[in-house]
């Protein structure tokens, strides 16, 4: 019934009618169709295919990591026939605990009982699970995705090694991509140097590094993905773009089309604050900019039919994006 009702029309602006606050720019729960997240799709695609036993994603603080993970923890099941997929955040401890670790684990594999017992009961109940998991989808595997996994201790790969080997004796293969920042590649070179081989090839086989917007087919792409690909209600055939800026859509407003003058924007900003650094947009940066200028601008705003560079501007401001790279450089 919501979503019936979230589907009125109005005749005189033919856009949808939904309750104040619940469009996607508002909450800011969606996610763009971009370049990024295709290549990193490829990448895991690349490493189920092949039964790689884990891999590194990394990259910056911002960039869409974890968002970009959540939604291919959703599709990708249904490109692989129900391979059993589960999104693990990893919590930061001073002291990694057997027991905690595991009870972790349960909670985020969605398991009914991850508190009771000692770490050894713990355990025997996640292998238990992931084992009926693996068997019930006749896949005879796990994946699990590990996010902030740079704050894993060596302690803890031993501990998921464990999980590995038992999995192993029932003959289920699991594979495990670690999601995290730079520091990542740091970990894997410190494993090397103590001759922890064994879990570097586990789980560090692999290299991955997750971008933001880095040049215009990128910009283009994100974009794009307001005008044509992003819809809200579903099944509206109503774009963010065509959302906030209803009239002028209809005469040829698109987000895509300020792709170079963006470009040119950001290029500037960063000169005029100094940044020598490569050219990247984290995610986070560019969708706050484009979220305040549809919202400032569109229907809901000042109503307008275009976007100034000075608009632009504005809205970059707002996003703290300059702000952030100057910190980043410190």
């Amino acid at each position: 019934m919501e979503q019936a009702n979230q589907i009125q029309v109005s005749q005189n602006l033919g856009r949808p009618i939904i309750s104040k606050g619940s469009h996607p720019i508002e909450t800011g729960r969606y996610l763009l169709a971009t370049n990024e997240i295709q290549k990193l799709y490829l990448k895991i695609q690349q490493c189920l295919n092949n039964r790689f036993p884990g891999a590194i994603i990394y990259g910056r603080p911002r960039l869409g990591k974890t968002r970009a993970i959540k939604y291919l923890t959703h599709i990708l099941p249904n490109e692989f026939d129900g391979l059993p997929i589960y999104f693990i955040t990893c919590r930061k401890y001073k002291n990694p605990n057997e027991a905690v670790f595991f009870e972790d684990l349960l909670i985020d594999v969605g398991h009914g009982t991850p508190f009771s017992g000692k770490a050894n009961v713990k355990r025997q109940r996640l292998l238990k699970f992931l084992i009926q998991e693996a068997e019930v989808s006749r896949q005879k595997r796990i994946v699990l995705f590990i996010d902030d996994a740079q704050r894993l201790h060596e302690i803890q790969y031993g501990w998921l090694m464990d999980i590995n080997n038992e999995l192993d004796r029932f003959g289920v293969s699991l594979t495990v991509f670690l999601v995290g920042q730079q520091e990542l590649l740091d970990q894997r070179s410190v494993f090397l140097e103590l001759g922890q081989a064994q879990i570097i090839g586990r789980f560090m086989v692999q290299q991955h590094k997750f971008e933001g917007v880095c040049n215009r087919s990128d910009m283009y792409e994100c974009l794009l993905g307001y005008d044509e690909d992003c819809e809200f209600p579903s099944n509206s055939g109503v774009s963010f773009t065509k959302y906030y800026f209803t009239d002028a859509f209809v005469h040829g407003f698109r987000l895509a089309k300020y792709t170079d003058e963006l470009m040119e924007i950001y290029t500037e900003m960063r000169r005029e604050a100094g940044l020598s650094s490569r050219f990247e947009i984290p995610m986070q940066y560019l969708t706050l900019a484009i979220e305040f200028a549809l919202k400032k601008y569109g229907v809901e705003g000042e109503d307008l039919n275009s976007i100034s560079k000075t608009q632009w501007i504005d809205a970059i401001k707002y996003s703290s994006y300059i702000e952030s790279e100057l910190y980043s450089a410190i």
